[in-house]
């Protein structure tokens, strides 16, 4: 590699680190939660970010918008595709609380990840894959788990929106 190309990557890297993510954050919302990683591996960051409501508590089915904004050779970012859908609510993990558990970023996929229920808990998790002949992201894998606390012999697996899975795109997925 010559040193100008790693210089440049470094400089990116840097600069998107540095990154401030406001002019991201819809009107009425603040960050959640924020994954880098080379998602469309072309030597740059690129970043997930999850948004939130402040007073999400209070508020029923409030969205948690979720973004995928790409690096720049000049070292800023660009919001490539947004979806509100994906992320589940504070209220929707029942007795457990919040159901968001995390993201996780690995190459060209990502995956958001949920845990709910009270005495029957779930897990679901959500994975998306970056598709380099169209530049988009498409629902790879939508499933988790059903267990009761009393009986975690018996531990069911689900899987959801399986008929979609490499065709939907992430700016129109929209949970079963």
């Amino acid at each position: 590699m010559s040193i100008c190309l790693f210089i440049t990557l470094c400089m990116s890297y840097i600069m998107a680190k540095a990154q401030n993510f406001d002019q991201f954050i819809p009107r009425g919302y603040e960050l959640l939660d924020s994954k880098s990683g080379d998602l469309n591996q072309d030597g740059f960051t690129d970043y997930v970010i999850i948004c939130k409501n402040p007073n999400e508590q209070e508020v029923e089915n409030a969205k948690r918008p979720l973004m995928i904004l790409h690096g720049n050779p000049n070292g800023r970012l660009s919001l490539i595709t947004r979806n509100d859908n994906i992320v589940l609510c504070f209220l929707c993990g029942g007795a457990w609380g919040d159901p968001y558990e995390g993201m996780t970023l690995k190459k060209n996929f990502f995956s958001v990840e949920h845990r709910g229920g009270s005495n029957d808990r779930w897990t679901r998790i959500i994975t998306f894959k970056y598709n380099s002949k169209d530049k988009s992201y498409y629902l790879h894998k939508d499933g988790g788990v059903l267990y009761n606390t009393f009986d975690t012999d018996k531990v069911t697996d689900e899987f959801y929106n399986k008929k979609y899975w490499g065709k939907m795109l992430l700016k129109d997925f929209v949970s079963e």
